[in-house]
Order: structure tokens, then C-alpha cells, then sequence
């Protein structure tokens, strides 16, 4: 990215622009990180789903369980489909049942993280048959 392409992305950053918010603080991600963090959750409170993800991953990373999960929801009504699987991982001890079906029909629809999640869940299940399955629709 050029000085000059830089420069505009933080224009529009600066102008409330959430995309262009979350996009310039991946850009300056390596050399001014706290900048960064604050172009994000700021993207996030502005509904950029992509931002809402980052900051659950954080919270999630964090401990802070509640959180993250609002942010994920966020996330998913934004039309990240990967917050909705987060959800649905985050949700497997309380209802195991209805977190793998939502799985499974994120997986049919074609969400990668989806097959991977439920792949891993049937293989520490012992169940070959059904890791061999989700983990072949990954291919």
C-alpha cells in the first residue's frame, strides 16, 4: 500500500467510516498497534462485522466469555458466518445438541470453520466415520 493509498484509508477512517476504520488499523496493525486497537473497537462499535470478530476473539482470548459472546452475536447478525460458529462452540456445554446442529448447518452451507469445528468435535468423540465425513467437505 502506498503513502498516498494509506493517507486516504485513514481520511475515511478518520470521517466514521467503519470499514475503512477496521481496514486502516490492519494496516498499521505492525508498526503502531495501540493506534490500531482503538480503529478496531471502534469499527466494532460502528457494526463492522469483521471488527466485531477481532474483538470477541480478544475477549474470548481475554476470559471475558460474556463479552466476546455479544460481540460474536454481533458479528453473526452483521453476516460474519464465523461468529456464528463461535457461538455455536461457545454454546456446546450448555446445549450440546442444539450447538452441533447449528454447526451442521453452517457446514452445509459452506462454512469452512464449521466442517473444521465439527471434524474435530466427532474425532475427540472417537466417531471416525463422522470426523471422516465434515473433515472430507473440507476438500
Amino acid at each position: 500500500m502506498t503513502e498516498q493509498e494509506l493517507e486516504n484509508l485513514r481520511a475515511r477512517a478518520e470521517l466514521d467510516d467503519p470499514k475503512a476504520m477496521f481496514d486502516y488499523a490492519r494496516a498499521i496493525m505492525h508498526t503502531d498497534p495501540a493506534k490500531a486497537e482503538k480503529y478496531i473497537e471502534l469499527a466494532a462499535q460502528l457494526g463492522n462485522g469483521a471488527a466485531l470478530e477481532y474483538m470477541g476473539d480478544k475477549h474470548l482470548a481475554e476470559g471475558k466469555y460474556d463479552v466476546a459472546a455479544l460481540e460474536f452475536k454481533a458479528g453473526a447478525k452483521a453476516g460474519i458466518l464465523d461468529c456464528s460458529v463461535k457461538l455455536a462452540i461457545m454454546s456446546m456445554e450448555a446445549n450440546e445438541t442444539a450447538a452441533v446442529r447449528e454447526l451442521e448447518d453452517l457446514a452445509e452451507l459452506g462454512v469452512r470453520s464449521a466442517c473444521i469445528a465439527l471434524a474435530e468435535y466427532h474425532k475427540a468423540a472417537g466417531n471416525r466415520k463422522q470426523y471422516a465425513y465434515w473433515h472430507s467437505l473440507l476438500k
